[in-house]
């Protein structure tokens, strides 16, 4: 990215500048393992670097390492090779349950509704809930909308249309899973690191990804001429900062995710606008207002169907359905009393 290189150049100097301090601090040197699945020139790993960078003021000295596949960098840091690791809110559900559920699908209908989301997590009232056991959530961006791509546009404009249509669906990601079953989809199993290359050879009919993906992972390979991506927000992906937190210093969950959400909202959030940009017109299938609802109405059945299954923290489904029907009242679950639960 073309904006790196003045965040390089200024990170070195800045570095530069206060080495002596670093050194008269007393800085501990931890790992952070990032996910990526473009590796060290993903977007992910470049913002990534700016958060090592200002580690060092909260007394942390990061040392990164990349991983294309998700679960690996999960299993490593739930080994104890990472001492901090950078996930999607998915693969994060089962670390630390209430900053996973976050990534809930259709939960927020609009960045503004994500950003309120991310602010509520991000301050001192939701401290408690973002740690689980010896784990932390110090930090959470947004990564974008997640989009359904075909490789027929016509299998699109109607949810009941992916009835016998196979899904390439990440593994451990139990609401997606749930959704193409209530659809009468075919579940084909993936990772981060094979789903779009699935789509691309016909493996699968359908996959979901954020904009990025059209570009970075080559989606437009499987969309040739007859493919499209439903401008429909299947959910928000957000990536979160976990650490082990006997091995940071008092407080710096506090001080991180306070730095996060100040300093790197609008950054994650160029590059998302960007990726979105991107995506030729010809590729979006708009939903007329009926078939929206009928979206809207089975996201709302498949949400009550995953609370009742436990699978979503039950304080992050109210947030969320609060947030959500604020913005869209007349939303399919907004005159429900379901997803219930004590809020913030």
């Amino acid at each position: 990215m073309k904006r790196k290189n003045l965040l390089s150049w200024a990170a070195a100097a800045a570095l530069t500048a206060t080495a002596g301090l670093a050194q008269a601090q007393d800085v501990e040197q931890r790992s952070l393992c990032v996910f990526d699945p473009v590796g060290a020139n993903g977007d992910m790993y470049q913002l990534m670097k700016d958060y090592a960078l200002a580690g060092r003021e909260l007394g942390v000295d990061f040392r990164m390492r990349p991983y294309t596949e998700e679960s690996t960098a999960r299993a490593d840091f739930q080994a104890g090779k990472c001492d901090a690791v950078a996930l999607t809110g998915i693969q994060n559900r089962n670390i630390v349950r209430f900053a996973g559920s976050l990534d809930m699908m259709a939960a927020t209908p609009s960045y503004e509704a994500e950003r309120t989301a991310i602010a509520a997590i991000s301050g001192p009232n939701a401290a408690e809930l973002m740690q689980e056991g010896p784990y932390e959530v110090v930090g959470v961006i947004p990564l974008g909308m997640a989009y359904l791509f075909g490789r027929s546009r016509d299998n699109l404009d109607d949810w009941k249309k992916l009835a016998g249509q196979k899904v390439a669906v990440i593994s451990n990601d139990e609401q997606a899973v749930e959704m193409v079953q209530y659809a009468g989809g075919t579940v084909v199993a993936a990772t981060t690191s094979t789903f779009a290359g699935m789509f691309n050879n016909g493996s699968v009919d359908l996959a979901y990804a954020p904009a990025f993906a059209y570009e970075a992972l080559e989606m437009y390979k499987g969309l040739g001429e007859n493919g499209g991506i439903l401008r429909y927000n299947l959910g928000q992906l957000s990536g979160q900062i976990n650490i082990h937190r006997d091995r940071f210093p008092e407080g710096f969950g506090v001080k991180s995710r306070e730095w996060v959400f100040n300093n790197m909202w609008d950054d994650a959030m160029r590059i998302i606008e960007q990726a979105e940009a991107a995506i030729p017109k010809e590729y979006w299938v708009d939903l007329d207002e009926e078939k929206a609802a009928s979206y809207n109405e089975m996201f709302a059945e498949v949400r009550q169907s995953l609370f009742e299954k436990e699978v979503y923290h039950p304080r992050m489904q109210l947030m969320l359905k609060k947030i959500r029907c604020r913005e869209i009242p007349g939303n399919a679950d907004c005159t429900q009393d379901t997803e219930g639960g004590p809020a913030l």
